[in-house]
């Protein structure tokens, strides 16, 4: 996405201060199969590990994401870099969160789960930045006009909100609820830099589910099956889900 030219933010990119980032939460968490409990650090994402978390986001977001798995863009070069330029841009605004937890052999922290995050305002215009993959670009163009239709500023009174573009985590972190974790820590994010909403793009049944236990609402929803391009044919043939939702919550 690009913003459209006199249109300018009222907060200036990255809207986190100088220093080290910030840690919004530690949790101890055990997994049903585990004898002890897993200790998770969520933090904005220092620097020098952007690369490693979109790393992350490529090798387990694009596998699982419902629309993504639909049309195979783990296999699909272009469609594949479409999701990294857009990660690399919005992971530079500095809001993104990693859950690190303690490597056994030593050295750096792992990367147990990411969620890449970024704000949007209410005077900026957005278009969609058309790429070379016709796939990332159909995926794109759902989620932006759902984005618009739910009319997030004047459905909670806010000249911004937190807007964001994939959570994942890691499958051997799984069934810890460190998804949960991840999406809760908006709470201390909104309160922090003054972000009063939150909202997002769901794709799957399981990330409804979890949004709904983190309290989002849901603001928009459409069926996958009603979605067709110019000539009327599936865009997302066979996929597992049922529909996307764009739900929101309020921080404070």
């Amino acid at each position: 996405m690009s913003k459209s030219e006199g249109c300018e933010p009222s907060v200036t990119f990255p809207i986190k201060p100088p220093g080290p980032p910030k840690v919004w939460k530690i949790v101890e968490i055990k997994k049903k199969d585990a004898d002890v409990p897993i200790r998770f650090t969520i933090q904005e994402v220092p620097e020098d590990r952007y690369e490693e978390v979109i790393e992350h986001m490529c090798k387990y977001f694009i596998v699982d994401e419902p629309m993504s798995k639909c049309i195979n863009g783990i296999n699909d070069p272009e469609y594949v870099e479409t999701f990294r330029y857009l990660w690399d841009k919005f992971i530079k605004c500095g809001l993104s969160i990693v859950a690190f937890t303690e490597n056994p052999d030593g050295g750096k922290p792992i990367i147990a789960g990411a969620n890449i995050l970024m704000l949007s305002f209410k005077d900026e215009m957005f278009d969609i930045e058309k790429t070379k993959s016709e796939k990332g670009n159909a995926v794109m163009a759902l989620v932006v006009e759902l984005i618009k239709q739910a009319n997030v500023f004047e459905k909670y009174g806010v000249n911004k909100y937190m807007n964001a573009f994939g959570l994942s985590v890691n499958p051997k972190y799984r069934g810890a609820s460190l998804g949960a974790h991840l999406l809760s820590a908006r709470v201390e994010i909104g309160r922090e830099y003054d972000i009063p909403v939150t909202v997002t793009a769901f794709s799957s049944p399981i990330s409804q589910k979890l949004a709904e236990r983190c309290g989002f609402e849901t603001l928009v929803e459409r069926n996958y099956d009603e979605i067709v391009d110019e000539k009327g044919n599936l865009v997302f043939p066979g996929i597992k889900s049922k529909a996307m939702k764009i739900m929101g919550r309020r921080l404070f």
